[in-house]
């Protein structure tokens, strides 16, 4: 797709998603922390906080810390806000899938998460999450509108040691990795292509996005290595919503992960260099 998907198109893919949920499952009554399955993969979404996202495992190994969207209208000098502060989403969910929609006074705004993890059995390390999300201004005005994503990724299972990367396209942000070792998360931005962006360590855009005033993203494209601190991303985009109209925004994230294979321990060693001199004994008396 790759930022060439046509508005119908777009729209017609998340109305069809969302169909097909509601048709097979209902509205669900959970609770506000959702957890999805698919394969080797797993993941946890709290539908109520800023902590979003924040589990990612592959193989029983997890690999995020937090990943969750905040929003700013023009106009609204106390800054952005957290999607969770919108309210109780209506939720609809199956094993492998999520459809979250918060509801304001002048706007909607629509997740869908798709999860696809790999072959289980623990020698693939790799999995998929689709993000699908649509705000709709649901006032008879243009609505002007600033939605971001923040990310903090554990590679590997553990802190530190990541580098973040954002590339451009044409003036605008097209994809992210983070990268650790043999590991590696990339994100790429189907449609439309972000604004703004933002790379950074720890939690230092986090605390930027909370700041309680408006921020626009500062467009530092790496971060990293730190030997304790994740490398961290956000991405930005600002629209203006025709009245009674939608933007949609698709994303994908790929993950793959180099597991991590035990040193020998210094029994083991010993074992071994013990069967290398008895073999070289009999060698020797053959």
């Amino acid at each position: 797709m790759n930022g060439f998907m046509q508005p119908i198109s777009r729209k017609l893919l998340i109305a069809g998603i969302s169909t097909i949920l509601a048709a097979n499952l209902g509205n669900v009554a959970i609770g506000q922390i959702v957890n999805l399955s698919s394969g080797n993969s797993a993941a946890s979404v709290n539908l109520g906080s800023q902590a979003g996202m924040n589990s990612w495992t592959i193989n029983g190994q997890n690999q995020l810390n937090q990943q969750w969207f905040w929003y700013r209208v023009d106009g609204d000098q106390t800054g952005q806000h957290s999607i969770d502060t919108i309210g109780t989403p209506s939720v609809i969910a199956n094993s492998s899938s999520l459809d979250a929609t918060y509801t304001a006074a002048n706007f909607s705004l629509e997740i869908i998460y798709t999860l696809s993890g790999g072959a289980t059995g623990g020698n693939d390390w790799t999995s998929d999450i689709t993000e699908n999300i649509s705000i709709k201004n649901t006032t008879g005005s243009p609505l002007s509108f600033h939605f971001y994503q923040y990310s903090d990724f554990a590679l590997a299972g553990s802190s530190g040691n990541e580098i973040a990367s954002i590339f451009q396209n044409g003036g605008f942000y097209s994809k992210a990795t983070v990268t650790k070792a043999g590991s590696q998360l990339s994100e790429t931005i189907d449609q439309p292509l972000a604004n703004e962006a933002e790379a950074d360590t720890g939690t230092a855009t986090l605390g930027r996005l909370n700041q309680g005033s408006p921020y626009t993203l500062n467009n530092n494209l790496n971060s990293g290595p730190d030997n304790s601190l994740d490398s961290t991303w956000a991405l930005e985009w600002d629209f203006t919503i025709a009245p009674n109209s939608s933007m949609d925004v698709i994303k994908d994230k790929k993950l793959s992960v180099a597991p991590i294979i035990p040193e020998p321990t210094t029994f083991s060693l010993a074992l071994l260099g013990a069967a290398a001199f008895v073999l070289r004994r009999k060698r020797l008396s053959a």
